[in-house]
């Protein structure tokens, strides 16, 4: 029996077995590296199965393109734009799921399509539905001329939603909704028409306490972008400005919203004083069309379109991705590809979120602040490109930006130089935001277009830092060193500016200011102290714009585009095949791209990206004073 048991026991082949009398290691210490094994396996195991998924999609995805899998689009359609994800200036990034989904679409993509679908004698009408999301007045406001179109052309729009602002931006999404037909609200839903707000913290009590000294010159008093770190309350410069923009967009709203709902400014004021409204107020005061659920809703639609209203029929229901991609593939039949070959080709480039010189992952904008990047390196090859491409005609410099570092901006206004010295006209559109360094680089456009609340403007310069000398001594830090060169500690936050680098950084935004003088000056053909009159960091909106003459006409990117092929001998936007440069990136290049990032996205947490939303104002200021060439044409901008 001794025996058998013996032969039983595992023992190695190549190796003397472990005398028995040697102590095993306890298993409490075994618990870490177990651990570890299991946590790089599954990653290994998750990592794999992602990989797959996406490679099956990418198959998945050729292999409908090259069958023509894309559904074929009904007879007759009611188009379904969903709106809650609010109205973007580009196509929203997709998730790692849904990589080869249609995306979703853009403010232009909505306004096309709207456009489209008012020629499309399938399409009947739209329903829309909306239960949050953000709202800039200046998307709304080319959102709205798109569905008057389309009203005009005899068929019906349907607004629905749960409440109307029941979580802030009430009034910009009604802006929205009273250019429907129809507005529908749920039962116990609201409409909070709650008017306008512009504020910011102040946080220079809070520096003090911490002995953090913020250090920041400006050119001139209406650059107001750090007032809330240096300032315990607004300047009398910035609430001149601020009331200003608010009574320009406060005159906009009075002029559009009573006309759609039928009564007046007052009525339509007094109502705004109120504020908010539950669901049977919001009916009674004209506010609404009518308080009811979605599937009534649903239902007669079906009667419009000649079902009855309380069958399941949803077939004639086409979603705005859905619609682009049956028009696409429809115009792929035999003899459409020469039509578009004949159009006149006009590119379309975008400058949209903070100017920086790059937008790879040493641009300054922190990862966890998900900013978006205009990045010089992209947009100033982009319009050099378009300038030398022979089957480009023009160039349309669309601009959603605050602006950002003096540098890139200056780097895009040169492309924008070079191209028009090719013979190529620039025109610029301006969306919510053209501020700043926004502006610079639309100073020599052929022509610009805004919107009536576009803000715009603010040629200034502002620099400076944060002196941490204070909180060092507090927390019984000190710091010593050696250097070379009267002014080598300018940049460093343990000290203060002393007179010799104040003097240095006054000249540099003294040159600053001066270039976006000049700059402007030349582009608008104005006189310098004409440009300085209505310059000193102010921000204007585009109607006001219009009127001083940093801009030339009212109307949103589709008037642009139709600007263009007038000036090409067209009739309108239609007759022009209008390229986005650089191209979109395709699924394989973000699969790539997410590949090689991988390392850093593991990184964020959800518990602190809640903290992060609260603090993003000034952490986004933070991270432009981080950068030296970012804090001089920055302005950020919000009116709620």
């Amino acid at each position: 029996m001794r025996n058998k048991r013996q032969f039983k026991r595992h023992r190695p082949l190549f190796a003397t077995p472990v005398p028995g009398g040697k102590a095993k290691p306890r298993i409490k210490w075994r618990i870490l590296p177990i651990l570890w094994l299991g946590l790089k396996r599954t990653c290994m195991v998750l990592g794999a199965f992602m990989l797959l998924s996406i490679m099956t999609g990418v198959m998945i995805a050729n292999m409908a393109a090259k069958s023509g899998g894309v559904p074929k689009l009904p007879d007759e359609m009611v188009l379904f734009l969903d709106l809650d994800q609010g109205l973007t200036e580009r196509p929203q990034a997709k998730g790692f799921a849904d990589q080869f989904g249609p995306s979703e679409p853009s403010v232009r993509d909505i306004v096309n399509m709207i456009d489209t679908a008012t020629r499309d004698e399938r399409v009947h009408g739209i329903l829309a539905r909306v239960e949050g999301g953000q709202f800039g007045m200046s998307h709304v406001y080319e959102v709205r001329a798109a569905l008057k179109r389309f009203r005009e052309a005899g068929k019906f729009t349907y607004i629905y939603s749960t409440s109307y602002g029941d979580a802030g931006g009430g009034l910009s999404l009604y802006y929205l909704a009273s250019a429907f037909e129809q507005i529908w609200v749920q039962p116990m839903g609201i409409v909070a028409i709650t008017g306008m707000s512009a504020e910011m913290p102040f946080f220079r009590k809070v520096l003090d306490k911490i002995g953090v000294q913020p250090q920041f010159f400006k050119r001139k008093d209406y650059k107001t972008a750090y007032e809330n770190l240096t300032n315990e309350e607004m300047s009398a410069e910035n609430r001149e400005m601020m009331t200003r923009l608010v009574g320009d967009i406060r005159e906009e709203i009075l002029k559009e919203i009573p006309a759609d709902r039928g009564m007046g400014p007052a009525q339509f004021e007094r109502l705004v004083h109120k504020g908010l409204f539950p669901a049977p107020e919001a009916l009674k005061a004209g506010l609404v069309t009518r308080v009811d659920y979605g599937d009534v809703l649903l239902g007669t639609i079906r009667e419009k379109m000649g079902y009855d209203r309380d069958s399941n029929e949803i077939g004639f229901f086409v979603n705005i991705p859905h619609y682009m991609a049956g028009l696409k593939h429809e115009k792929t039949e035999p003899g459409e590809a020469g039509h578009k070959a004949r159009k006149p080709s006009v590119a379309l480039v975008y400058a949209a979120g903070m100017i920086m010189p790059s937008g790879g992952r040493n641009a300054a904008a922190p990862v966890f602040m998900n900013s978006e990047v205009a990045a010089a390196d992209e947009i100033g090859p982009a319009i050099t490109e378009a300038a030398e491409d022979k089957n480009i005609k023009a160039i349309v410099l669309r601009i959603d930006s605050p602006g950002g570092s003096p540098v890139a901006s200056e780097t895009i206004l040169h492309a924008v130089e070079r191209a028009q010295n090719k013979g190529k006209k620039v025109i610029v559109s301006m969306g919510p935001v053209a501020a700043s360094g926004g502006y610079w680089i639309a100073a020599y456009a052929d022509r610009i277009f805004v919107t009536p609340t576009t803000l715009t403007g603010s040629i200034g310069v502002l620099g400076g830092k944060f002196a941490t000398q204070d909180l060092s001594e507090k927390l019984g830090v000190s710091w010593d060193g050696v250097s070379w060169g009267e002014n080598a500690g300018m940049w460093s936050v343990n000290t203060p500016f002393s007179e010799s680098e104040a003097a240095r950084i006054n000249v540099m935004l003294d040159q600053v200011y001066d270039g976006f003088l000049e700059r402007v000056s030349k582009g608008r053909k104005m006189s310098i102290e004409s440009v300085d009159k209505i310059a000193g960091g102010r921000v204007w909106t585009g109607k006001r714009a219009v009127e001083i003459g940093l801009a030339d006409e009212i109307g949103g990117l589709e008037n642009a585009l139709d600007y263009v092929a007038q000036s090409l001998g067209q009739a309108d936007r239609h007759a022009l095949n209008v390229v986005i440069m650089p191209e979109p990136k395709t699924a394989i290049e973000k699969f790539l791209e997410l590949l090689e990032q991988q390392g850093e996205i593991g990184q964020a947490v959800q518990w602190q990206m809640s903290i992060v939303e609260r603090l993003a104002p000034a952490l986004e200021m933070m991270a432009v004073t981080g950068n030296r060439e970012l804090y001089a044409t920055y302005e950020p901008l919000r009116l709620e």
